[in-house]
């Protein structure tokens, strides 16, 4: 995975797909919200450009630089926002890009807590208005003071960059869905509050698409993570299939690897199908966003089942058809959702019941 976005994957599929993502944007854009930076009066009505400062435009351009050369995830992640919303939204994307790599690849000699907790009191500090040494940090404490944005999803992000030094197998189910809860979700519910969506239904929902892409990218890259001593496939459930997770460590592959994968992968095609209730209460480049990257992550679980979940060989690849499939079904699921009323997305975390031990367990 390419840090806390999408999964390697997903992103070739869909960066191959950026030509015909870019004649998409003028269309499916008359209804639905306006992303806040449109709405404020002052220096950001100016479009993020003549009426900046001199210096936080500068380190707004330095994030969008770092972002789109750097970051193939934001590149992808941003073809079809309006470009005002695009360079609030680098700022974030750097900042927190910048954190994770602060915890997946630490500074020789320096421990990556401390690193982090340095990071992010620098961006708290930015926040409320103070300065702060880095132009990342301060280019996203100033979106997060034009837009109101609460700190709760950074601290969020920041707990799971923090775990990710320390930890490195999870024993449930629900100790996996509280991480994705600080990885993976603050990421859909920061997009949403810069369009103006707050309704806790909705932020539920793309909690549900959240977790879900997390979770494929995680049965992908099993065997990638455990060249680097991970596995994210609960411990209940290696012990209710028979898997030894010393075997998979090993990058050994067995039939009862594989039954675990498909279970696992339906969990998380649950997740993506519940959290489809957010597209028809969006609109606009906000629909298309999430319904594009919703279908994404279901024709990865589709692109798994066709491997027959053989992934010590290595992610399934996406190629041209399947590419295709994630455009037209991406767009279809949007205009499909024109027409109908949007629906409440249920109980959110009760939906991501403790599975049943399989037969024979």
């Amino acid at each position: 995975m390419d840090g806390n976005g999408l999964p390697r994957p997903l992103l070739s599929a869909l960066s191959r797909l950026s030509p015909l993502l870019h004649a998409l944007r003028a269309r499916l854009v008359s209804a639905g919200p306006r992303p806040r930076f449109l709405h404020q009066r002052g220096a950001w009505s100016a479009g993020a450009g003549a009426a900046l400062s001199s210096a936080l435009e500068q380190d707004l351009r330095s994030c969008a630089e770092l972002a789109r050369t750097h970051y193939e995830n934001f590149a992808v992640g941003s073809l079809l926002l309006p470009r005002t919303l695009r360079l609030s939204l680098a700022a974030i994307y750097a900042a927190v890009r910048i954190a994770d790599d602060l915890a997946d690849e630490p500074v020789p000699g320096v421990d990556p807590r401390l690193a982090l907790s340095e990071w992010e009191r620098g961006l708290e500090a930015a926040a409320a208005g103070r300065s702060a040494p880095h132009f990342a940090q301060r280019a996203c404490g100033a979106v997060i003071r034009e837009l109101a944005l609460p700190l709760d999803p950074f601290r969020a992000l920041f707990r799971a960059f923090r775990r990710d030094t320390v930890q490195q197998r999870y024993e449930t189910w629900e100790d996996l869905l509280e991480y994705c809860s600080d990885s993976a979700n603050p990421v859909g519910r920061l997009v949403l509050l810069l369009f103006g969506v707050h309704d806790p239904q909705l932020l539920e929902a793309s909690d549900q698409i959240c977790t879900g892409l997390q979770l494929v990218n995680h049965w992908q890259d099993v065997a990638d993570d455990a060249r680097r001593g991970r596995i994210y496939l609960p411990a209940e459930d290696l012990a209710r299939f028979a898997v030894d997770p010393e075997a998979l460590l090993r990058g050994e592959d067995s039939p009862g690897l594989r039954a675990l994968l498909a279970f696992e992968t339906t969990r998380a095609r649950a997740l993506l199908e519940q959290g489809g209730t957010l597209i028809p209460a969006t609109g606009g480049r906000l629909r298309l966003e999430v319904a594009l990257f919703r279908r994404a992550g279901l024709v990865a679980c589709d692109a798994l089942a066709a491997a027959h979940y053989a992934v010590q060989q290595g992610a399934p690849r996406l190629g041209a058809r399947r590419r295709l499939q994630i455009l037209f079904a991406g767009v279809r699921d949007a205009l499909q959702a024109r027409r109908l009323p949007a629906e409440p997305s249920g109980t959110g975390r009760r939906a991501l019941a403790p599975p049943e031990a399989p037969h024979g367990a």
